[in-house]
């Protein structure tokens, strides 16, 4: 039984999430520039909330439809230190996502990152996340919203065994993609730091073209096992995009 659909024009509340692991201050300012093009292209109803992190996550600024208290806590994002915490960063943005969105409006998380955890086998030096990459990519399939990743290529050549090495950066490209499957978003593959705003332009224009519809399982029995989803559209100008599926928890 549909027991709830919106059409595209139904605000959200959106999630920046930014990876600064690794950046310079001039990596910082193209960063920040990006920030604010999607501030000022995102629709005067979506509340925004931004995160940044390297180490720990870092709230940068709250949910708020304030456009100029956006801008002024944009130009506070300066470099962070620590271990790349990729995991760990996404599990707290859905957390916050929880802690502060209105039930009554939709939700999505915007992701930017190159994709190296610490954690992945060939990244240099590094701890990472204390959440495995599989039980956040199970936390992203339970999530109440869309997950969209923007994946940045950083990728160098490796001049010895501790430098990072191609099958990591294979690895975070792969699994960003996979992040944003099981999140119902798409995945935006960036090539150049330059390419960024342009990238958030087009998830805010994404966004505005999406409708939600929920419904009502018709098995009651919360046993905790996975229901796969199909969705179908017989438009020619239309895609069906979503969860694959849930938990019946």
């Amino acid at each position: 039984r549909v027991v709830q659909f919106e059409s595209s024009s139904a605000p959200f509340d959106l999630i920046l999430l930014i990876d600064l692991s690794g950046s310079t201050r001039e990596v910082v300012k193209l960063i920040r520039a990006a920030a604010v093009r999607f501030v000022e292209a995102a629709r005067p109803a979506d509340r925004i909330g931004i995160i940044i992190f390297a180490g720990e996550p870092t709230v940068v600024s709250t949910l708020t439809a304030d456009r100029e208290l956006l801008r002024q806590r944009i130009e506070t994002i300066d470099t962070a230190r620590g271990d790349t915490k990729l995991y760990d960063a996404t599990n707290f943005a859905m957390e916050q996502v929880v802690k502060e969105s209105k039930k009554s409006r939709r939700t999505a998380i915007v992701f930017m990152s190159d994709g190296l955890d610490g954690t992945i086998p060939g990244v240099s030096g590094q701890q990472g996340s204390r959440t495995s990459y599989k039980d956040t990519l199970r936390n992203i399939q339970e999530f109440d919203g869309v997950l969209y990743t923007l994946w940045l290529n950083t990728e160098y050549e490796a001049m010895s065994p501790l430098d990072t090495q191609p099958e990591a950066f294979d690895a975070g490209h792969d699994r960003m993609k996979e992040m944003a499957d099981a999140g119902g978003g798409v995945f935006y593959p960036v090539g150049r730091l330059a390419d960024l705003p342009g990238a958030y332009e087009q998830v805010v224009a994404d966004l505005g073209t999406m409708y939600s519809l929920a419904y009502r399982p018709s098995n009651n029995a919360r046993d905790g096992k996975w229901r796969a989803i199909r969705i179908g559209v017989n438009r020619n100008n239309a895609v069906a995009r979503g969860k694959r599926g849930y938990y019946a928890n």
